[in-house]
Formats: structure tokens, sequence, C-alpha cells
């Protein structure tokens, strides 16, 4: 078994791009994403071209991918990034039946090795849910 993280190259943001068009509504509730107000495709990767464009300290986004055994099984979004100081990190794993195995531990450690070159002290992580088969949240109790 083969782990590898790095950032993603343009060509693959596709990943991302199909992991959010493909979820079911209720697996993008449980991330707080609202299915009726995704980008389409094609405006999304024209936004990801963009800010490819740009220096890494310039980017408002950086983007590492998971690689298990050569397949892309997860990926790790850092935005709202203040160069030097803070930056949010978003967590997914795109394969369901990987989802609360572990894994996603393993890759977010290496995913902050390699973010180094933001030069951030303080990370706010947003994981992307319950893990796969526990039930949502009760929201309505405050939790």
């Amino acid at each position: 078994m083969s782990l590898v993280i790095r950032e993603m190259a343009l060509d693959e943001v596709g990943l991302i791009i199909d992991y959010f068009h493909g979820s079911p509504p209720e697996h993008l509730e449980t991330l707080g994403v609202d299915p009726t107000r995704l980008p389409t495709r094609q405006a999304w990767r024209v936004r990801y071209v963009e800010g490819y464009d740009k220096a890494i300290q310039d980017r408002s986004t950086l983007l590492v991918i998971w690689m298990l055994d050569g397949v892309g099984i997860g990926f790790s979004a850092a935005d709202k990034i203040v160069y030097g100081d803070e930056a949010n990190m978003h967590l997914h794993v795109v394969d369901a039946q990987r989802r609360g195995s572990g894994i996603g531990s393993a890759c977010v450690r290496e995913t902050g090795v390699l973010n180094y070159h933001l030069a951030v002290t303080r990370w706010c992580l947003k994981a992307t849910g319950p893990p796969a088969g526990s039930a949502p949240a009760d929201r309505s109790a405050g939790t």
C-alpha cells in the first residue's frame, strides 16, 4: 500500500469537481453544502485555472491530493489563507468506503507537512461530517 500526498496538479482538479457534483444531496448536507448553489463544472474549473496561474503565496486556495496506490482517494483544500499566519483546511475522503477508516488522519498529517511553504502557524481544520455509518448530528440541540 503506497500513500502519496502532494500538491494537486491542475489536470487533477476534476477529482474535487466530480466529488461535489457526484455526491448525493444527503452527503453534501452533512458537509453544509447546498447542491443547488454549486458552480457549474466549467465555472469551477475556470476558477482553478485562474488560481494556478498565481504564485502560491498569492493564491486564495491551495489543493492537495491524497493518492493510494496511484488512485486519488481524497484531497484537502486550504482557503482563507493569510500567508504566514493562518488558513482553513477542508478535508475530504472521496471514496465513501474509506470514510471512517482512519485513512484521513494519516493524510492530514502529511498534508500539514506539505503546506509548510504557506508559513501558516494556525490551521482551522474543517472535517467533512460524521464518519460513514453514523447518524448526522442533531443541530437543533446546539451540537
